[in-house]
């Protein structure tokens, strides 16, 4: 089941003593560099739109803290959970590209710390045959989710319609399925 949860006692909770969380960003633009095409990518020219967690297959959670529209969590309070979460030796923490959600908790001031695994790093070794490696291109979930799971992902420029992640409703279903980590291969072991 995915849903969005702004409750931090509730994202705790749904935390609390799994061995394997997968984590995953959403990030806009800030307001300045809304004219930047990749903007989006750099933490010092955007934000953390809202972070998903999944725990077990099937199951995922959104946690919205900078959405214009709807309800958000307090992102103070998000931020803690996040530092905790980064600094935690006893979870593996799981993401496709851990360099993205790596460089935006740095540019907080957290840095995660292993036990930590990247999906994308392991498709490119794993994925292409025994004396070449799979490059980004060819790594990316558009691409490893059709071919190993047989489900197309929608874009984001499907998801999003031209507009910003920000401006997106956080419960809104789309919103939910397209950053929850189990609707992508996040925690098949690849």
């Amino acid at each position: 089941m995915y849903r969005a949860i702004t409750d931090i006692g509730e994202v705790r909770r749904y935390l609390s003593g799994s061995p394997i969380i997968s984590f995953d960003f959403e990030t806009a633009s800030d307001d300045p560099y809304r004219g930047e095409e990749r903007a989006a990518l750099d933490p010092h020219k955007s934000h953390i739109v809202g972070v998903s967690f999944s725990v077990a297959e099937g199951d995922g959670i959104y946690v919205p803290m900078a959405h214009r529209v709807g309800g958000n969590a307090d992102p103070a309070a998000m931020m803690e959970v996040l530092a905790e979460f980064a600094a935690d030796t006893s979870v593996i923490k799981v993401a496709h590209n851990l360099f993205f959600e790596a460089m935006f908790l740095y540019a907080q001031g957290i840095v995660i710390q292993p036990p930590v695994y990247d999906t994308i790093a392991a498709a490119q070794m794993t994925l292409k045959s025994a004396t070449e490696f799979r490059g980004l291109a060819d790594s990316g979930l558009k691409t490893l989710t059709p071919e190993l799971l047989g489900v197309e992902l929608p874009s984001f420029a499907e998801v999003t319609n031209g507009r910003f992640f920000d401006e997106l409703n956080p419960v809104d279903p789309e919103t939910v399925r397209y950053s929850t980590p189990t609707s992508k291969p996040r925690t098949r072991r690849i």
